[in-house]
């Protein structure tokens, strides 16, 4: 199993479309993809393999994944995100 490869498919199977998902799916990516386990990133493949109304329906938290490293992935991109928003404004107000 060729690792980088693998998280070569993923970035650009991150690309959705959507605004919101690609807000949260490209920076994950881009700033935790080169760290993730395989474990990590088989979760992420079944994360991307899902409709983007399924995805958003998680994101949105209005469901819950059945997979817990699928539910476990989301929560970390949330956190992720979370931390990065943080980021901005802290840097804005200084």
């Amino acid at each position: 199993m060729n690792l980088d490869r693998n998280r070569a498919k993923l970035a650009w199977r991150a690309r959705r479309g959507a605004r919101e998902l690609d807000s949260l799916l490209l920076p994950y990516v881009e700033e935790q993809g080169a760290g993730l386990s395989k474990d990590a990133l088989k979760a992420m493949e079944q994360l991307l393999g899902e409709p983007d109304p399924v995805l958003l329906d998680w994101f949105l938290e209005r469901k819950v994944p059945d997979e817990p490293q699928v539910a476990a992935l989301i929560h970390d991109i949330l956190n992720c995100s979370e931390q990065r928003h943080q980021d901005q404004r802290s840097q804005s107000d200084s």
